[in-house]
């Protein structure tokens, strides 16, 4: 027979029953939602370091786009000079058929107020060339006997220095353009054709009136280079003479043929056939970086 359970042990079982309570609605309820709790803590310092890492890239925006734009002003304004005027046409509509006529229209002007003489005029037609970098690499000697004495490094250091900017010009990689040959046949002057260069290179009082449409006005504003001058005669006649045979009548109305030599031009204003080699040079313009509102 079961005896009656004692106040001690109704207060013992009751505790024992409030743990089980607790422990079942601690791990059936209050552990999912701790659980949660703390995925959720996680989800949110994920999420605030990568808003932290957004707004960061979006408070650089107008910097950068500031620093662009700079930098596209700035290579626009170094690129202007191969930009060449005389192959807008061909530059906004990439046909390379109208090159060479609008190329003899460019040219044209600075032939006709240099007053050369042409007899040929040769056009290549366009193509692409590589721009090399100009620059000077000196001539370092090194031996052995110098090398063992430059304990300190100086000189090796001082070498470095004086190399640098070829080694690192040398290491640069090279861009390609568009360019159009010429070779012109002319003869005249030497003052033609110290005209017809300085009209080229922009010189003071040597301004170009322009050609059809005005294409020659600003030729010396573009990337053109004289490459080679071939003059048959550089004196253009100092020293030389040629032969003259004129008729003479005395005062008995004889006729007598005279031949004599007399000076071919003086003081070297004379003439002389020459060869003019020119390329031009062009490049797309730079597109401006669309950087949005």
């Amino acid at each position: 027979m079961m005896r009656e359970m004692s106040y001690r042990d109704k207060m013992i079982l009751l505790i024992i029953s409030v743990i089980i309570i607790l422990a079942v609605g601690f791990f059936a309820l209050i552990r999912p939602k701790y659980n949660d709790l703390v995925a959720d803590r996680a989800v949110r310092q994920t999420t605030q370091e990568e808003y932290d890492g957004v707004q960061e890239k979006i408070a650089q925006i107008e910097p950068l786009k500031k620093g662009i734009t700079e930098d596209y002003e700035k290579s626009k304004a170094i690129a202007e000079m191969f930009v060449n005027e005389a192959f807008d046409s061909v530059n906004g509509t990439f046909d390379n058929l109208k090159a060479n006529v609008i190329m003899d229209q460019y040219v044209q002007p600075v032939i006709d107020e240099s007053e050369l003489k042409v007899s040929g005029f040769n056009l290549g037609g366009i193509s692409s060339e590589t721009i090399e970098y100009y620059y000077y690499t000196p001539d370092v000697l090194t031996y052995s006997l110098l090398e063992s004495a430059d304990v300190n490094g100086n000189y090796a250091e001082e070498v470095t220095d004086l190399l640098k900017q070829s080694s690192t010009l040398s290491e640069r990689e090279t861009a390609e353009v568009m360019t159009n040959q010429i070779s012109l046949e002319v003869r005249g002057k030497k003052e033609n054709l110290m005209t017809f260069l300085a009209k080229l290179n922009g010189e003071e009082g040597a301004e170009v009136e322009g050609g059809e449409d005005g294409l020659g006005k600003d030729i010396a504003e573009n990337a053109v280079r004289v490459t080679s001058i071939d003059i048959n005669d550089y004196t253009f006649g100092e020293g030389q003479t040629q032969t003259i045979t004129e008729e003479q009548t005395d005062a008995e109305g004889n006729v007598t043929t005279v031949t004599r030599e007399v000076p071919a031009a003086a003081d070297g204003n004379g003439e002389s056939d020459m060869t003019i080699e020119l390329t031009f040079y062009n490049a797309k313009p730079i597109d401006q970086p669309d950087l949005g509102a």
